[in-house]
């Protein structure tokens, strides 16, 4: 068989060496014609994250570290152009966007606009001579599209819209008209001809989602809500009079999917294909409406991809490699991943109080000197087979990791996903109870107790979980925890109200351990706790955290004895990636690595 295979960047593991074995990649986008890819990297040892260029134009992706002049924030976008600078979009603490046109060998920077605190959104372009637009807001609620040329000159204003918007799908590869997706629901989907910065309506059914482009084929890949469900459907370009197409086999894939890209020809499609806790690809036919499985090494594959002349470009990572761009030339037929780069994981069948549930394990919590149980956020989520940087520290140090996709988690069917709705804390709560009891089990009197780690929502379970057994555990970790559903509700902003109405995470349980409020259960809470929290953080107030503090001081525990609070400044909901000294990371391996 003549198996293409997929291949690292040059550059990786060079920059491991240099940066450290912990990477953490984030904020990945495409140039317009997909010559180039960027991110941000955060490296071991190196303060803030730092621009990562992908050169894609030759037989194997080349990646290098691009100079800035200042560490990145997490919320800085990075959008490549044609010849391989960077677009960079940087909001500051006035949530002004500042975009600058960076020369990665150099760190040449050139500032060329300066936006107020608006929306900002950068699409890059596929039109020789352009390389992105940018998309803006103002108080007065009308939208402004600007021309990047890529070149160190200030954005041209090219259009004015009554509404605020951000660029959608390109419907054709001179980079003429591009569909808009209005920032209000009321408003109808528009296409935007951008020679003269004319609107039009959008051809095909009001509720068709375009999703992916094939030209010059002109082949559209559209979703849609259909008999119940969202379905995958097909259409031309152009053809407005034309029904969708809603092939019957694509609609009945097994596993959570996601399409990737559509090659050039417009004929096959490549699908990330979620069961579980790990991706698979597949290629569909999309005239044979027929599928066949491309080989994947276990890990997880990311929404964004490109599929181009030279081949299909993808973002794959797993437990013991970054997230990095992969290149699969045509025949496509096998994946083979690059070197390893930190401790391997496995997935496991974990006996649970309802049934079996899946974990991410690293080491043999069973004999390692120390083991933590980690909990995902969400609560709508689950741990993948997915690069971690902290799970990495903890491995590297010989603490045993155990996250498991307890109840609530999604990738194991509805009831299993259903099972904590009305109910946060509870089946969720008892499953990772019983998972902590046997693993103390597992490890014997002579074992360290587990350890318990959360975030976000996960932070809220694991407090609940050391205030329903404080004696199972040894000590336990949290990154921006909430209080209780109620208490969100009341604080959290306009979508995570919507989510706890549809979730019934307002409900309140009675049964022994009472109402999930963690500050009626704070006398509860006694075992050595690391509290970290993101000054700024969106999505759930800073606020839960300091009275959690508070509660937990009235309560007779000591700040810097009994447990450790830390404000990251500056820092959003996701304040391990957006620290710029980095120490957030090294606190709570420290904190989860240290002994009694």
């Amino acid at each position: 068989m003549n198996a293409s295979r997929i291949v690292p960047a040059t550059g990786e593991t060079a920059a491991a060496r240099e940066h450290g074995p912990y990477l953490a990649r984030v904020n990945f986008r495409f140039s317009g014609r997909a010559r180039y890819a960027a991110c941000l990297t955060h490296g071991g040892g190196v303060h803030g994250m730092i621009p990562e260029l992908w050169d894609l134009t030759g037989p194997r992706p080349r990646s290098r570290m691009s100079r800035s002049r200042t560490p990145e924030r997490l919320w800085t976008l990075p959008t490549p152009t044609h010849d391989g600078r960077l677009l960079l979009a940087r909001r500051d603490r006035a949530d002004a966007v500042r975009l600058v046109l960076l020369d990665p060998p150099t760190g040449e920077e050139h500032e060329l606009a300066v936006f107020g605190p608006h929306v900002v959104a950068l699409t890059p372009s596929p039109a020789p001579g352009t390389a992105a637009w940018a998309f803006t807001g103002d108080a007065a609620g009308r939208g402004t599209v600007w021309r990047l040329s890529g070149q160190a000159e200030p954005p041209e204003l090219t259009a004015t819209l009554p509404h605020p918007v951000v660029g959608g799908l390109w419907l054709d590869a001179t980079g003429r008209r591009l569909t808009l997706r209005p920032k209000q629901p009321q408003v109808a989907p528009q296409v935007l001809d951008l020679t003269d910065g004319t609107l039009m309506p959008l051809a095909g059914p009001a509720d068709d989602e375009y999703l992916l482009w094939a030209a010059p084929a002109g082949t559209l890949l559209t979703a849609a809500h259909r008999d119940g469900a969202y379905r995958l459907g097909l259409r031309h370009r152009d053809d407005a009079q034309a029904a969708t197409v809603f092939p019957d086999r694509l609609n009945l894939i097994e596993g959570q999917v996601r399409p990737l890209a559509l090659d050039p020809a417009g004929r096959r499609l490549a699908l990330a294909v979620t069961r579980g806790a790990r991706s698979h690809l597949l290629l569909h036919d999309l005239i044979e409406d027929t599928s066949r499985e491309v080989g994947l090494p276990p890990g997880t594959l990311h929404a964004l991809a490109r599929w181009t002349e030279a081949g299909l470009h993808l973002l794959h990572n797993a437990p013991d490699r970054p997230p990095s761009v992969l290149t699969v030339p045509e025949p496509i037929a096998e994946v083979v991943p690059g070197d390893r780069q930190g401790v391997p994981a496995s997935v496991r069948a974990c006996a649970g109080p309802a049934g079996t549930i899946e974990a991410i394990v690293y080491g043999d919590p069973a004999t390692a000197r120390r083991v933590v149980i980690a909990l995902h956020g969400g609560p709508e989520a689950a741990w993948h087979l997915a690069y971690d940087p902290l799970f990495q520290r903890l491995a590297g140090a010989g603490v045993a990791v155990v996250a498991p996709n307890q109840r609530g988690s999604t990738g194991y069917g509805t009831a299993h996903r259903d099972a904590i709705r009305g109910a946060w804390g509870g089946p969720d709560l008892a499953d990772v109870l019983h998972l902590g009891h046997a693993l103390a089990g597992a490890r014997g009197p002579a074992g360290s107790r587990p350890m318990v780690y959360g975030a976000s929502y996960g932070a809220y379970l694991a407090l609940l979980a050391s205030a329903a057994r404080p004696e199972l555990w040894e000590r336990a970790a949290v990154v921006a925890p909430f209080l209780s559903g109620p208490a969100l509700y009341a604080d959290g902003p306009p979508t995570v109200r919507t989510m706890i109405d549809r979730l019934g995470g307002r409900e309140v349980i009675y049964d022994a351990l009472g109402p999930r409020d963690l500050l009626r259960l704070g006398d509860r809470i006694r075992l050595p706790l690391l509290i970290v929290h993101g000054e700024q953080d969106p999505i759930i107030p800073v606020t839960h955290s300091r009275r959690l503090r508070d509660r937990l001081l009235r309560a007779g525990r000591r700040e810097g004895a009994d447990f450790v609070y830390r404000e990251v400044a500056g820092a959003g909901h996701d304040p391990v990636t957006d620290d710029v000294d980095g120490g957030v990371l090294d606190q709570l391996a420290a904190f989860l690595t240290s002994g009694p």
